[in-house]
Order: C-alpha cells, then structure tokens, then sequence
C-alpha cells in the first residue's frame, strides 16, 4: 500500500500508522518501508528500510550526479541564496523551526512528506490515535456558545424530566466515560448498531422523525462549555448515534455531557467525577483564564473558593450618566418627547 501513496493528492490526510502492527505486549509500532529507489545496490547505505519519520541526514538528502553530489538542505523562505537582513527564524513557532530543517530527498518523496509531518507534530508518530482525539475547543467556540445559550433558554431534559418524550431516553439522554488512557474522556448520544445483541431502537415520534443532533457539548464543575462540536443532518436516512472523546482541561474536576437536537431539544445526561491533574496541554489557557473571562463562561451559582473571589472582585465599569436632551419650545422632537412623556404616565 505504503508506495500508492505518493500519488494521492496532496489535500488528503495520510496517516503514517497505515500499515502499523502490534507487538507481543499489544502496543502499535510504526510500519518498516523498503527504500522508494530502485535498483540501488544492497551496499548503498539508502538502501535500508526505514520508518515514516525517519531520515539520514547526509544520505537521504544527497544525490549524486554526473558532476558530483549533491546535498539538498531545508525549505528557504526568502528568494535568491543569501536570507534577507531582517531574517530570523527564532520568530517563528518551534514547529516550524524544525520543518525548515528536513532536507529535500530525492527519489523519496514519501520519506520525505514522513519527516515534514513529523517535524510539524511529532506526537502524530508516537500515538496511533493521536488525530481521534479533541485536545481544544474549536476555533469558533464563541458561535457555539451563542448557540447552546439560545438552545438551552427554554428548557433541559434529563432521564427523570423527559417531558412530552418518555419512551425515548435511550435515544437523547447523553453518557459520558472514562477511557483506558487517563487524560481522555468520551462522550456518545443514541443508540449504537454495532451490537446486534442490543434491544431494537426505540421508536421515534412521526413529528420527530427527521430530527437531529445539533451540538454535543461537555460541561465542567463551573458550568462552562470544556468541549463542544458541531453536527449536521443526515437526510432522510438519520443518524441514531454520536460520539467523540476529547481531553478535558486540567483542573477539571466534573464532567457533564449535553445533546441539543435540532426539533427534541437540549438534554443533559449524568455527571462523572474526573482528576483534575489529568488534561489537554493546548487547553492550558482555559485553565489559566483570567477572572475577566471566567465570569464570562462560567455559571455565576456554581463558582467557588478562590475563582469566586476573584470573579466578585472584578471592579464594575461605571455607568455614564445619561443627560436629557432640551428641545426648542413648540419644536417637531419637543413635541414627540412630551407624547411619549404622556404615554409612559
């Protein structure tokens, strides 16, 4: 499979755990690829095998030629051969740093596309399971948050309180566990057919049958929104189950999983206690937030302690006093502000 690969187009996600197997303890280790060039010698030191992600610098990036050979180096990102005067790579993130370090590799285009999404995110070669994991909120978070505010002002069902809906708990409340990985957690909605010793599904409302799944969100002990991602309509054939897992924050200390569908409204499932030591790294922000937004997010009644504190004792910005405006006697906007003075008495 692995030489296939590099005919794919560029906008497609290749995975480098493809081909991965596991060991006799049961972990995943990557795959072993022969050399992509053909017709080397068994002594020619590129003719080894290698793992995706791996390179010789010195022999992958040298080719040799009628003239001599010669060494590639790493991406430039200025033109001609000298950087400009101004040039320094420090600037840039780290990652990006070590992606301008990979060579070019000739005749080894699919080493070559390894090492540059290694540099980019080595943990993608460390954890087969790396891309299948939420580790932040998505970039328009703030959208969502509008959403599940407009969602949830009517009313939240649980299991004790499915109003018009009992009979169909199965199908909208929410569960939320842990997983075998300590800093991860997964949420799911619905009914899954991947057992086939599970009860029928249970029946849906003819009002209700094209329903969907808007919003599968998460909630902390504060009552802010730790995780949220969107869904979209199947059509006429609906889906029945959803699910994803994701990295809490770290100081998180309970869990609360929400499903808002489109027609049945939003539903909350039961809490479970997480460890706060355990999270997401990218989500360091929101556990280092300040006051200012944490008033913002957060469930005013459900604050405590020392975030409490400083929420109350954020100073409120003063009110300008708003000065009556003086029309002319027997003026046209004279006139309109005594009618209305009339009409408020």
């Amino acid at each position: 499979m692995a030489p296939l690969l590099a005919s794919i187009p560029a906008t497609v996600e290749i995975s480098p755990w493809i081909d991965a197997t596991q060991d006799e303890t049961g972990k995943w280790q990557l795959p072993e690829y022969p050399c992509e060039i053909q017709g080397l010698s068994p002594d020619d030191p590129k003719n080894v095998r290698w793992r995706p992600g791996e390179y010789n610098m010195g022999v992958d990036n040298v080719d040799y030629k009628e003239d001599g050979p010669q060494e590639w180096g790493g991406q430039r990102l200025w033109d001609g051969d000298r950087p400009p005067r101004e040039w320094n790579p420090k600037r840039l993130p780290g990652n990006v740093q070590e992606l301008l370090k990979v060579p070019h590799m000739p005749g080894q285009p699919l080493k070559e596309m390894f090492a540059r999404m290694k540099a980019l995110e080595p943990r993608l070669f460390e954890d087969k399971h790396f891309n299948d994991i939420f580790r932040d909120l998505p970039k328009d978070w703030r959208y969502h948050l509008q959403r599940i505010a407009w969602a949830e002002r009517t009313r939240i069902f649980t299991e004790e309180s499915p109003g018009s809906f009992a009979g169909q708990e199965e199908l909208l409340v929410p569960a939320i566990y842990h997983t075998q990985r300590p800093d991860t957690a997964t949420i799911c909605v619905g009914v899954s057919s991947s057992n086939d010793s599970s009860p029928s599904t249970p029946p849906v409302l003819s009002s209700y049958e094209y329903d969907f799944l808007e919003l599968l969100y998460v909630k902390d002990q504060e009552g802010k929104v730790v995780q949220v991602v969107p869904w979209e309509s199947c059509g006429i054939k609906p889906a029945i189950f959803w699910t994803y897992s994701f990295q809490p924050p770290r100081g998180t200390t309970s869990l609360t999983p929400f499903a808002a569908f489109k027609l049945r409204g939003v539903w909350q499932g039961e809490a479970v206690e997480w460890d706060p030591s355990q999270g997401s790294e990218e989500m360091d922000w929101f556990t280092n937030m300040a006051p200012e937004l944490r008033r913002e997010l957060a469930d005013p009644k459900l604050l405590e302690g020392q975030h409490k504190l400083q929420v109350e004792s954020i100073a409120r910005p003063k009110r300008e006093k708003e000065l009556p405006v003086l029309w002319p006697e027997n003026s046209w906007q004279g006139n309109v502000a005594k009618a209305r003075a009339w009409d408020q008495h």
